[in-house]
């Protein structure tokens, strides 16, 4: 099965987005999912989401400020960033990604 696509968005996409999409990855790998993980800013990440066409975006900005010109189910990824209820949102995700599939 093809890895599932997903688009960690921060401010500047570089270090919180970064460090959302290690946990993830590991997350899902525990889970026996296996992710394929692309980071960027807010800036670009309308045009991120269109080539890319992730399958769950996870922002460490307001999700509001993410333009989404697509359908894509986006979620807040401060969970993973923080560590507090980050077990709960992994499981969410990974129960997201199964069901589409």
């Amino acid at each position: 099965m093809d890895a599932y696509r997903i688009l960690a968005v921060c401010g500047a996409g570089l270090a919180t987005s970064t460090h959302v999409a290690k946990t993830l990855q590991n997350g899902l790998d525990k889970r026996g999912m296996t992710s394929q993980i692309r980071t960027c800013s807010v800036a670009e990440a309308s045009g991120v989401i269109l080539n890319y066409k992730p399958e769950i975006i996870l922002a460490t900005v307001s999700v509001s400020s993410i333009k989404n010109p697509s359908n894509t189910k986006t979620c807040s990824g401060i969970p993973l960033l923080t560590g507090v209820g980050a077990s709960a949102l992994l499981d969410d995700i990974a129960a997201y990604l199964k069901s589409i599939r």
